[in-house]
């Protein structure tokens, strides 16, 4: 009894606490992506930045009246449509690229690249299991 009294009332604590962190500012969620995007695709241009934080953050004050995920879909559409017209050819491609294929954040390393005991020089075969 006592543990299931310590479970709800940790889960309503981290309820509580969940919904008094503090939300970005439409006006921060737009600078952000407008720098990643611009650091991305080396964006020198001012006019182009200007445009990208725009939409951005209009994109992010939509977000905040309603956020259901076929409203999220056809905001990123509009927003892909919209880049189209702010970005170059070329950028707009590597854009696209970085979207399908994103770097990986944490270097991958293939099984094989990891040592296991058959690959380890010089080593007796481990002896067999005796029957239980």
């Amino acid at each position: 009894m006592n543990r299931i009294c310590f479970l709800i009332s940790s889960l309503g604590l981290v309820g509580c606490l969940y919904a008094q962190m503090p939300q970005r500012l439409p006006e921060e969620e737009a600078a952000k992506h407008t720098e990643m995007m611009c650091r991305e695709l080396n964006i020198r241009d001012t006019t182009q930045r200007r445009k990208i934080f725009a939409m951005y953050l209009e994109h992010a004050y939509q977000r905040q009246r309603s956020n259901t995920r076929m409203e999220q879909l056809q905001r990123m559409e509009d927003a892909n449509e919209k880049l189209k017209t702010i970005l170059d050819p070329e950028q707009y491609n590597r854009f696209m690229n970085t979207q399908i294929n994103p770097a990986p954040r944490h270097p991958q390393y293939p099984y094989e690249a990891i040592p296991g005991p058959s690959s380890a020089p010089n080593m007796p075969p481990e002896p067999p299991m005796p029957p239980l």
